[in-house]
């Protein structure tokens, strides 16, 4: 494009320079008409005036080029074309009949040619523009303007160069932009990328504000890997189902084996008892995977809502009332009255619940458990502390993995390993933290003196009041 625009400027300000002279040839010949007529042209007087008109001093800045001197020459031809007068006074009686501007002005034509001065060198090019002379409707002869082009060569190469310096900006900004449109592609279809190899159950599809192709792909691939996803969720499924089923089984089918022998009563209300509590295992099991599988597949519909966290707490440890009076439980709460947060309340019911199930069944009797609820600016924190031995340094990276438990202290039983995981999933879904680490004492409160020589698990939960 610069360089098309380039090959313009040169014949656009020639162009000009023509109109200009054309005008000026024309008014010139009805200025020396009378002379000619009257033969005063080879006259001292007529050069005089000619000349200290070319030599006039001017001082005009024409678009930063300061012009200080007229740059054209005069001749004149009579009908015949004979040059009868020649500003320069080098071609005085010669024929210019056959040249352009005199051959084509002498037949009521246009007359305009250009032509070197020195042959090799294109510079001293000049053109010289004609004009008919009539005096009382009598053609006397022509009048010739002649302009080097070298003259206007300032403004051409004053174009030139402003339109190569556009050029280089051009240039550059359009580098520019279009490495940041490269950048934008780059970085979209990227995380398109990630997402479609990230696995993670709750991960959010990109949105593109000015991309609907993108967005289009990001919904296919969206599509596409909810099926693979849903695919893999059954095949594990079926497989976790049918390896946690298969203990709780075999042993309800050995003690009914064992029911059909003739045994004392006390042993058949022994084997009884084992078929139940297995059979509570296998209910609770089932429970526990679809209230997960529910979980995990509702990652988009949360019924958000304004909650009171603190009632929320108070109604689960009455809930819990029972089983703490059991195990003879003392529990100590600190709860901030009036605590609102947005939230799911059945997800957040589910997961304290599970998290002080968890609290108890690690609790030995007449143990204590710290609960307290505290609010700041943009969040809440919960922590639950409860006296008990400490979680195995090999199990603290794998306490929210789903199916992994741990041994009961007292029962030595496990559990369905999927409590944790709904309430880590729970947890992320509402965009908050949970960490659960050893301590060798409760945390700061006015417990301390209570707890100041014991050993124990703190959960700590951090949820944002306000769900975005």
């Amino acid at each position: 494009m610069s360089y098309t625009f380039n090959q313009q400027v040169k014949p656009n300000v020639r162009q000009v320079v023509e109109d200009t002279l054309a005008e000026n040839a024309n008014i010139i010949a009805m200025l020396v008409a009378e002379d000619v007529y009257e033969n005063k042209v080879s006259t001292a007087q007529f050069d005089d005036k000619i000349q200290n008109a070319l030599n006039r001093k001017i001082n005009a800045n024409i678009w930063q080029h300061n012009k200080q001197q007229i740059n054209q020459q005069i001749y004149i031809t009579d009908s015949l074309g004979i040059v009868i007068y020649d500003s320069q006074g080098l071609a005085t009686g010669q024929d210019y009949s056959k040249w352009n501007d005199v051959y084509l002005t002498l037949q009521g034509k246009y007359g305009v040619r250009s032509t070197r001065s020195i042959y090799d060198d294109p510079n001293s090019s000049i053109m010289y523009i004609a004009a008919p002379i009539f005096y009382k409707q009598q053609l006397l002869g022509v009048i010739s303007i002649g302009k080097p082009n070298s003259s206007v060569q300032p403004y051409i190469q004053r174009a030139e160069d402003k339109l190569i310096q556009q050029a280089v900006w051009i240039t550059f900004l359009s580098l520019f932009l279009a490495s940041l449109v490269a950048y934008w592609l780059k970085h979209s279809i990227d995380r398109v990328r990630k997402y479609a190899q990230a696995l993670a159950p709750v991960n959010q599809t990109p949105y593109f504000r000015s991309a609907e192709e993108l967005n289009q792909v990001a919904q296919a691939v969206e599509q596409m890997r909810e099926k693979l996803e849903d695919r893999a969720y059954v095949e594990q499924y079926v497989n976790t189902l049918t390896h946690e089923l298969k203990s709780p089984l075999t042993a309800i089918q050995a003690s009914a084996e064992l029911l059909k022998e003739d045994l004392p009563l006390d042993d058949q209300q022994q084997f009884a008892t084992h078929i139940y509590q297995q059979s509570q295992r296998l209910r609770n099991l089932i429970d526990r995977m679809l209230l997960l599988t529910r979980l995990e597949k509702s990652k988009h519909s949360l019924e958000i809502q304004s909650i009171n966290l603190s009632e929320l707490i108070e109604k689960i440890i009455k809930q819990q009332r029972s089983q703490i009076q059991y195990k003879n439980i003392q529990l100590l709460m600190e709860i901030e009255p009036q605590c609102i947060i947005q939230a799911d309340r059945f997800w957040l019911h589910q997961a304290l619940t599970n998290i002080l199930d968890n609290a108890l069944d690690f609790s030995a009797d007449s143990a204590k458990i710290l609960l307290r609820l505290s609010a700041h600016d943009q969040y809440v924190q919960i922590q639950i502390f409860n006296e008990g031995e400490w979680i195995p340094d090999y199990a603290l990276n794998q306490i929210f993995d789903t199916y992994f438990s741990l041994p009961r202290p007292v029962t030595q039983q496990r559990s369905s390993g999927i409590g944790l995981s709904i309430v880590k999933n729970v947890i992320e879904q509402h965009h908050g933290k949970i960490q659960i680490q050893n301590e060798k004492s409760s945390p700061e409160s006015y417990f301390d003196q209570t707890f100041s020589h014991q050993q124990g698990v703190l959960v700590s939960i951090q949820l944002p009041k306000n769900f975005t």
